[in-house]
């Protein structure tokens, strides 16, 4: 196949039924990267000619490209956050429109879990051609069913009659996937009516109990996200017994599914099966979770999950719930753009997942990270955070290996220079396209001095004070989260954790030893000199995660299978779920006087 010129490549994206097909595509659009980029940025111009957005910065008709590079800023979300209020609200006419020339029917929203609060971004129609290729693409079997732990919320409509919504929650409760082309042999094991169940608890339930009668079709296992997938597998702990009991008598629990279509829709696939029943309860019944996913779901050959950024500290639980079943972490995509790349490794080791981003899904440039003046983060002043310089922005095709950027789009659906605050490195090219590494997301989570603990740091450093200290143990790191306490003289950090199956006495004081050595040189030296105070480390009980996420989500706006934990607590209930739940705690003695 030819490289598709970018006006008939939707058509053909549309129009992809096998396999190869769509492998021929992947190999063609990434062979002519710099063209395919270029006439997307001059398709999204001409398309969006005479937006009020254009005009704020002096561009009237159709831009050129030279136009666009010296005329648009960089921004972040705080730049564009009335005009996405004003189109959420329905505000627009036809004579002039904000940000996008095309009628805006749906606002995607974030999880509000990485920043601390929600966003909208524009989203321009019901699917996307481009999300079912990065499936397909990503897709490592044919053939056998999936155990997918979906979780969604009921879209908002505004009084302006827009669609308000989570990407997830948009694309399950659509049209386009309720009239989708269903194959029995690639399916989910669970039935539509539980996939866009909004209840999580009955969601969760029947997503087990669907997926143990159907044990035998079952060759993956997942979640979009790493933590929901371990959230929804440690359940299954308090739930067999009554699983059991509805595989033996062949019909669901009304008092837990109470959704009458939920309940007749599992009804549906389930028969008594006596055998079954016993075979699932001597599995459970001895509290050996080593190995259970292997052990329930025979035929399982890999988890679909994403185990990317600060995910990765999930993978050695999830090792030890499925016995070292392979991991695909197979897309990346956000709410500012459904659909960016895919791993075209899927089953590749957890540490060497790359991104191949899509030439025609977006318009991307690189701030390489030298030249990034600061994070797009809403605690920022407007002049700091908006209007970096654009001189040293790097097209898709020109990015080097090894260098790191942090990633900025313009859209189809009208957004310009977008900072999403991914920050990616470059690690090798497929043809003309680079292959990304996620490294971390942009801006500070920590500091109390001259100290500037970002997301990474803190991820590397609990990993490998943990790893240290339990080496060898089966206690698993279940989750953690961290802020800073000035309310001691100096302030200091404190670090959450939870732990699993059973957490036995940890030495707390050596963690937090290990962990204060695995921190930055200037921590350390802020630490000898005083300015920052000694690490806490608080072992918090079961289940408190859990209860953070419900908090979250209820409170929130964000969907179960959207949520990711923040790894900053902010919101002060968050904390006070936190405090209350400690059962013990250590901290810090001191510091070697060597760097």
């Amino acid at each position: 196949m030819d490289p598709p010129r970018l006006g008939s490549a939707h058509r053909i994206l549309s129009a992809l039924d096998t396999d190869e097909q769509v492998l021929r595509f992947v190999e063609a659009i990434t062979s002519d990267v710099a063209s395919i980029q270029s006439e997307l940025l001059q398709q999204i111009l001409a398309d969006n000619a005479d937006v009020a957005y254009f005009h704020r910065h002096g561009l009237f008709g159709v831009p050129s490209a030279e136009d666009f590079h010296s005329r648009l800023p960089l921004i972040s979300y705080q730049d564009i956050e009335l005009d996405v209020a004003r189109i959420a609200s329905g505000d627009e006419d036809g004579h002039a429109k904000i940000l996008c020339a095309r009628p805006v029917r749906e606002v995607l929203k974030s999880s509000g879990t990485s920043g601390g609060r929600q966003k909208l971004f524009p989203k321009l129609s019901d699917y996307d051609p481009e999300f079912l290729v990065l499936n397909r693409v990503a897709r490592p079997f044919n053939t056998g069913k999936s155990l997918h732990f979906i979780y969604v919320r009921n879209p908002e409509v505004t009084p302006g009659g827009v669609k308000l919504s989570s990407g997830l929650s948009g694309y399950f409760t659509s049209p386009a996937f309720r009239n989708r082309k269903i194959d029995p042999a690639t399916s989910y094991t669970s039935p539509d009516q539980v996939l866009q169940c909004v209840d999580y608890i009955q969601a969760n339930y029947c997503h087990l109990l669907c997926g143990l009668v159907q044990r035998d079709q079952v060759v993956s296992v997942g979640s979009v996200f790493a933590s929901t997938f371990v959230r929804s597998l440690k359940s299954l702990k308090c739930q067999w017994r009554d699983i059991c009991q509805d595989i033996a008598e062949g019909a669901v629990n009304s008092r837990i599914v109470t959704s009458l279509p939920v309940r007749n829709a599992v009804n549906a696939i389930l028969r008594p099966d006596i055998e079954l029943a016993d075979a699932i309860r001597k599995e459970c019944c001895g509290g050996n979770w080593r190995g259970i996913v292997r052990r329930l779901w025979p035929e399982a050959r890999l988890v679909q999950t994403i185990i990317t950024g600060t995910m990765q500290q999930y993978v050695s639980i999830i090792d030890m719930l499925t016995d070292g079943l392979p991991i695909a972490s197979s897309l990346y995509a956000s709410s500012e753009c459904s659909s960016l790349g895919v791993n075209l490794d899927p089953v590749c080791p957890p540490s060497e997942v790359l991104y191949t981003l899509f030439p025609c899904f977006a318009y991307f440039e690189f701030l390489p990270l030298e030249n990034r003046l600061s994070a797009p983060d809403e605690d920022q002043g407007q002049e700091e955070r908006s209007f970096v310089s654009c001189d040293n922005l790097v097209k898709l095709a020109d990015v080097k290996v090894g260098d790191e950027y942090e990633l900025v789009l313009t859209t189809k659906a009208g957004l310009y220079r977008y900072r999403v605050g991914d920050i990616l490195k470059v690690v090798k090219f497929h043809n003309d396209a680079p292959q990304f590494a996620f490294v971390r997301r942009a801006g500070v989570l920590l500091s109390v001095d001259m100290d500037k603990t970002d997301e990474l740091e803190l991820h590397k450093a609990v990993t490998q004070a943990w790893n240290r200290h339990q080496e060898h143990s089966e206690i698993r790191l279940v989750d953690y989260t961290s802020r800073v306490d000035l309310s001691s003289q100096p302030g200091h950090y404190i670090i959450y954790w939870e732990a699993f199956p059973d957490p036995q006495i940890l030495e707390l004081d050596v963690c937090c030893f290990e962990l204060e050595e695995s921190l930055s040189v200037v921590y350390r030296r802020n630490r000898r000199e005083g300015s920052v105070g000694p690490l806490e480390i608080k072992l918090v009980r079961q289940g408190t995660f859990d209860k953070i996420m419900d908090h979250v989500v209820q409170n929130g706006g964000a969907s179960y299978g959207q949520y990711k934990t923040p790894r900053c607590a902010k919101d002060p209930k968050v904390v006070s779920i936190l405090e209350s739940s400690v059962i013990a705690k250590g901290q810090a003695r001191y510091m070697q006087t060597s760097t």
